[in-house]
């Protein structure tokens, strides 16, 4: 699907991604701060789970998850996560959701917005940066990450290591991207935002979704 581009000649789309702990909802959040709406696919992802026709779905799916009737969501990260299987049936049931969601946003926001940000670390899984005019990639070194998650998520080792084992290693794909590193302080990172967004908006090509 195209949005008119006659109608909306400065609307453009950049994606927000990276390995879990590397920053995203950081990077997310001041760009909400300076003015810009960001779609967060982590959030939407998450309220998911409290609706109540889509646990259904889930028990029928995993079953093992729930225990009187109760729903365990690390016990469905657990089975996701070390089982390539079972990640793929999840991603079936959430990834049509998630980009209906994305496009009703896109479309409700189209006249009022010349830039939209979709931040996810599945950008590239769900095929979504061909729609994007650049996508910013967050990075920190990998025991950053992993003190991090385990910190924010009350995790073991192997957990985490169970995770960002199944995530792409999205600094390989090199078109149209930058790299941003949020292992520094909040002050330089969002100086480096401001900076890096002054030059994407002189030179960002827009794209259809």
């Amino acid at each position: 699907m195209c949005i008119n581009q006659k109608k909306v000649k400065k609307m453009y789309l950049i994606g927000i991604t990276g390995k879990i702990g590397s920053g995203k909802t950081t990077v997310g959040n001041i760009l909400k701060k300076l003015g810009f709406v960001v779609f967060d696919m982590d959030v939407w992802c998450r309220k998911m789970y409290f609706n109540k026709e889509f646990l259904k779905i889930i028990k029928k799916n995993f079953p093992e998850c729930f225990e009187n009737n109760i729903f365990d969501k690390r016990k469905l990260r657990e089975l996701v996560f070390s089982d390539e299987n079972n990640l793929k049936k999840l991603e079936a049931l959430t990834h049509p959701y998630l980009k209906n969601k994305l496009k009703k946003t896109i479309h409700r926001l189209r006249f009022s917005n010349d830039v939209i940000f979709i931040q996810s670390a599945l950008l590239y899984q769900m095929g979504l940066e061909k729609y994007c005019a650049f996508v910013l990639k967050t990075y920190a070194p990998y025991e950053i990450l992993k003190n991090r998650v385990m910190k924010r998520d009350c995790i073991n080792q192997q957990s985490f290591e169970n995770i960002i084992n199944k995530q792409q290693d999205v600094l390989s794909f090199q078109r149209n991207s930058y790299i941003i590193e949020t292992h520094k302080s909040l002050t330089i990172l969002k100086a480096d935002l401001i900076k890096l967004m002054i030059g994407l908006k002189f030179n960002a090509q827009r794209n259809c979704f």
